[in-house]
């Protein structure tokens, strides 16, 4: 959550307090049990703003908070935690009758709990089910969808007992809570016996108590929410009374069937829809398409980069098949999509050709890619999943679901150098059984250049692809992941501190006395892994000390320096120079206290003379409170991409004149979870900015980071926020519209390199005078037009983002390129 969206909201603290937002919907079953007792958690609370010394005794004090909920003292907060847990201790063995967590959201990326479980126990040691706050809540009183609020998630009718009575929370990426209560029972529940089974192993109990109950609130939401998206079309669609009552009788009936579903498995797979009465719901929406008129299989266009949902259609009924659209180089990697709506009562085969492409029907650079519609943990379906459409010949084959829409992109990856230039007139043919075919119009333009095989830009994204590659639990799926982040231009791969040299030796002055004999073979393997990159860069996550010896001493200064002087040398001895190793000291500094570790770390490398470069990606809003000796040690600043966009001027001026002293710019981003983020807006923005300030890198958080638990695929089961631009799975990996959206960032930034190339060789030799001013100017207008649309808005996948102004502008850039000719 970032504080200037909070610090908007705090416009509202004067009106909103912790019952006057909610009013109240429960009662208590009994006394509170849990006043005035004491607690334990995991993790500790570390949300900046409510965390304190009071957050031991909060919870159970009985005082609720009034004011802007996380930014109060009586708040307690987590931030990317789950779950968080917290034990109560009762003194004794109580009678529990029920419980319930009170909490806030709505606003500034902070969502409401999918999952508050409440175990109880005698001992501490064996663990029973009481209930789970979340499903009876919202059966009774679910939270408003939109907006500000407070709720309390509440539970009664229970009948156990416990000392303890723990609390475990899926509430992120932040967790907010002022209070926690626990309800007393009957007496007489103290001596009945237990009638489940107890549990006594953590992961147990994570896996079968959290996890899995998880999963299936998760899918409970989804098919609820669907259906009730569905009746809504049928009540406001232009069908007859009659047909209506009819749809919404079976919709009854439908409701009814989910609380009736099995549990589903811990390891489903969050692909919609779903098979079975999720796709009979869904299914219930295609007499609404033929009532307003769509036939039996619709196809249309819009942008690639636009949110697109399964129910999604035209507003319209189109006259004729839309025309698609490419522009590019060879070697380029670009496409575009078309939409097919199924208006049947069942789901429809469509096979698809495509001809008059150069080199061939199809050539072997044509690539036809289903855009899958997969669940967030966060319960906000995306189209993003690019997986390769069945493929027999020359045809490729999908299923479009009954009542839903599903889109197919075409992807042009990287037509060979052979091809001759030109405009080409292609089609693609769209058949279905039962139905005349539809020729789709492709209008494809192959420019005059050739897209190099070396980019300039310093793309990377902390992938720790060192070692086991187990950083990001899916180890299995290295080979894949490296193919694909090669594939997408990445150049400067991440390694955690366990790549650095081990195995020193320092005599009482500092001096290393054994540098031949250093272990590195863990950089070694990495290295290797990673052969031909342009960087190689490592997270050393560097403390107050060295071995022991405290940081700013001269013997300090000598072993980091020796130590240094190591690496750069078994480096030099591989090929690899000093100057394409870079280390990051601290991460994401922002206090007096990191900028000393980072000065004195670097006042140490620096005095080496090894080469090696220094990298940080300060998070000051105000860079001016940060140490300008810090700032001045870095060869390498990376200022944050939304920072940047949300702080203004000032803080971009600070960071161009950071450039003008000599210190290299590149940019990054960690918003999350990335699969809510505007490709465009967010991923393929960030080189637009690279481009208007001069920076030669950008970077993202994470290039592998699958939820917590390696995957993408199962999404109910995340225990941490998703960070992949793409799709990971436990043995693969899959593109993704986010992945393409930073390579096609990348051709982007490269297109104005090679544009910048041809103005300076034109101009130098005294040739077209007109169109180097036109080219010049559009190299320092064009990434001001792009820039101009990229408001912190337009990160989100909200419709906020524009999407056509960067291949408007790239377009500009290939004409004149084009006429400028060659060098």
């Amino acid at each position: 959550m970032k504080r200037f969206a909070a610090m908007l909201v705090l416009l509202l603290s004067a009106i909103l307090d912790s019952t006057g937002g909610e009013g109240e919907w429960f009662s208590a079953p009994g006394p509170n049990l849990a006043r005035g007792k004491g607690y334990t958690w995991k993790p500790a609370p570390g949300y900046s703003h409510c965390t304190d010394g009071g957050d031991a005794v909060q919870l159970t004090d009985g005082v609720y908070t009034s004011g802007y909920f996380w930014t109060q003292a009586g708040t307690v907060g987590w931030t990317r935690a789950v779950p968080v847990t917290l034990t109560l201790d009762l003194g004794a063995v109580e009678p529990v009758a029920g419980a319930s967590f009170h909490t806030a959201a709505g606003v500034a990326g902070v969502i409401w709990p999918f999952l508050i479980l409440v175990l109880v126990s005698d001992d501490g040691q064996a663990w029973y089910r009481a209930g789970e706050l979340v499903a009876e809540t919202i059966r009774s009183r679910p939270p408003p969808a939109e907006g500000y609020a407070v709720h309390r998630f509440a539970a009664a009718g229970w009948r156990t007992r416990g000392r303890y009575v723990r609390f475990m929370v899926g509430q992120t990426p932040y967790c907010f809570v002022d209070e926690i209560e626990v309800y007393g029972g009957d007496p007489e529940w103290l001596a009945a016996p237990r009638q489940d089974k107890p549990f006594t192993d953590e992961a147990t109990i994570r896996e079968e108590l959290f996890v899995r109950p998880q999963v299936a609130l998760a899918l409970e939401w989804r098919l609820r929410h669907d259906l009730d998206a569905v009746a809504a079309a049928i009540e406001g669609s232009p069908l007859e009374a009659a047909a209506k009552a009819r749809l919404l009788g079976r919709a009854g009936e439908m409701k009814t069937r989910i609380d009736a579903l099995p549990e589903p498995p811990v390891a489903l797979r969050t692909v919609l829809p779903f098979p079975g009465l999720h796709e009979e719901i869904l299914a219930l929406h295609a007499p609404v398409l033929r009532a307003r008129g769509l036939p039996r299989l619709t196809l249309w266009h819009a942008n690639r980069w636009e949110a697109l949902h399964l129910l999604d259609f035209p507003a319209a009924v189109p006259p004729e098949p839309p025309t698609l659209d490419i522009t590019m180089m060879r070697g380029e990697v670009r496409g575009d999509v078309l939409n097919l709506t199924n208006a049947g009562d069942t789901p429809l085969g469509v096979t698809l050709s495509c001809r008059g492409l150069p080199g061939g029907d199809p050539p072997e650079y044509a690539n036809l890619l289903e855009v899958l519609h997969t669940d967030t943990r966060d319960r906000v379906p995306v189209a993003a999943a690019l997986v390769p459409a069945r493929r027999e010949g020359g045809r490729w084959s999908v299923t479009v679901p009954a009542g839903c829409v599903r889109q197919v992109w075409l992807s042009l990856d990287r037509p060979p150098a052979e091809l001759p230039s030109g405009d080409y007139a292609a089609t693609l043919r769209v058949e279905a059984e039962g139905m005349p075919a539809s020729e789709v119009s492709l209008t494809f333009r192959l420019v005059e250049a050739d897209f190099p095989t070396e980019t300039t830009l310093a793309l990377g994204g902390w992938d720790y692809t060192n070692g086991a590659a187990a950083y990001y639990r899916a180890p299995g799926n290295l080979d894949s992941l490296l193919a694909l982040l090669r594939d997408c231009y990445v150049n400067t791969p991440w390694a955690t501190s366990a790549v650095a040299p081990r195995g020193m030796e320092f005599d009482a002055a500092g001096a290393l006395v054994n540098p031949e004999a250093l272990d590195c073979r863990a950089w070694d393997e990495w290295v290797e892994r990673w052969a031909g990159a342009r960087n190689y860069f490592v997270f050393l996550s560097v403390g107050r000390a060295f071995r022991e010896e405290p940081a700013g001493t001269p013997r300090f200064g000598r072993m980091v320096g020796d130590w240094f002087r190591a690496w750069a040398a078994h480096a030099s001895g591989q090929g690899v120079e000093p100057s394409r190793v870079g280390v990051l000291l601290v991460d994401e500094p922002h206090d007096p206290g990191q900028d000393e570790v980072i000065i004195a770390w670097a006042r140490a490398i620096r005095a080496a003379g090894t080469g090696i470069r220094i990298f940080e990606d300060p998070t000051y809003r105000d860079p001016t409170q940060g140490s300008p000796e810090m700032f001045a040690l870095c060869d390498i600043l990376c200022p944050n991409t939304p920072m940047l966009m949300a702080e203004g001027e000032p803080f971009r001026n600070f960071y161009l004149d950071q450039q003008a002293r000599g210190r290299t710019l590149w940019l990054y981003s960690c918003s999350g979870p990335a699969k809510r983020l505007d490709p465009c807006g967010y991923h393929r923005g960030q080189m637009w900015w690279a481009l208007r300030l001069g920076a030669l890198g950008c970077h993202y958080w994470a290039l592998g980071c699958g939820g917590g638990i390696g995957d993408s695929w199962r999404a109910y089961a995340q225990s941490g926020v998703e960070y992949a631009p793409f799709f990971v799975g436990q043995h693969e990996v899959a593109r993704g519209k986010h992945m393409e959206a930073v390579r096609e960032g990348v051709q982007d930034y490269e297109t104005f390199v090679m544009l910048r190339r041809r103005v300076e060789a034109a101009r130098a030799a005294g040739r077209a005078p007109d169109l180097v001013a036109r080219a010049a100017s559009l190299l320092e207008e064009g990434p001001r037009r792009v820039t101009a649309t990229l408001t912190p808005k337009a990160t989100a996948w909200a419709g906020a983002a524009d999407h056509a102004v960067m291949d408007a502008v790239r377009c500009e850039a290939l004409r004149l390129l084009e006429a400028l000719g060659e060098p």
